[in-house]
C-alpha cells in the first residue's frame, strides 16, 4: 500500500508546481505594450491629415449644394409670388453670408468657406429666368484652397461642380 501513494504525491506536486509557473507568466511585456502604442501613433499620423482633408473637402460640398438648392429655392419663389428675387453674398465675419431679399430665410455658410469669386448678386425674374444674358458663376473656396462653383444660367437653371469652373 505504501507504493500506491507515493506516485499519486509526486504527480501532485508536480502539477501544483507547473500551475503555478504558468500563473505567473500572463499579461503584456512594457516593451510589447510600447510597440503596440507606437503602431497607433503612427498610423495616427496617417490617418489625421487624411480625415482632416476629407472633412474639409465634405463641408465644401454640404456648402456648395446648400447654395445651389437655396437658389433654385429663390427662383421658385419669384415663379410664386411673381416677384423678381436678388440674391446677395457677402463675407460678414469671416463667413459668407447669402441673403435672399426676404423671399427666404437668410443662410450662413460653414467657416470652413472662406471666400468666394463671381458676381456677389444673383437676381431671378418673375419668370424665373436669370437677370443675366450670360452664365454667372460663383465660386466657393474652402480654408484649404478647394473650389467648388455653382452655375446659374440665363435660363435661371442652377449647377454645381467641383471644380473652379463647371462645363
Amino acid at each position: 500500500m505504501a507504493f500506491a501513494h507515493l506516485p499519486v504525491a509526486m504527480c501532485v506536486y508536480s502539477h501544483r508546481q507547473r500551475s503555478s509557473t504558468v500563473l505567473g507568466k500572463r499579461g503584456f511585456t512594457l516593451i510589447e505594450v510600447m510597440i503596440a502604442v507606437a503602431i497607433v501613433g503612427i498610423l495616427a499620423m496617417v490617418a489625421v491629415p487624411n480625415y482632416l482633408q476629407w472633412n474639409a473637402r465634405y463641408q465644401l460640398k454640404q456648402a456648395t449644394t446648400e447654395l445651389a438648392g437655396s437658389l433654385n429655392l429663390a427662383r421658385m419663389a419669384a415663379m410664386n409670388r411673381n416677384l423678381a428675387v436678388t440674391v446677395q453674398l457677402a463675407l460678414v465675419s469671416g463667413k459668407v453670408n447669402v441673403d435672399f431679399g426676404g423671399a427666404l430665410a437668410p443662410v450662413l455658410l460653414p467657416q470652413s468657406i472662406v471666400a468666394f469669386t463671381g458676381g456677389p448678386t444673383i437676381q431671378f425674374t418673375q419668370q424665373g429666368l436669370s437677370g443675366s444674358a450670360a452664365n454667372q458663376t460663383l465660386t466657393l473656396v474652402s480654408q484649404q484652397g478647394t473650389t467648388y462653383s455653382v452655375i446659374v444660367t440665363p435660363a435661371g437653371k442652377v449647377n454645381w461642380c467641383a471644380k473652379m469652373t463647371c462645363p
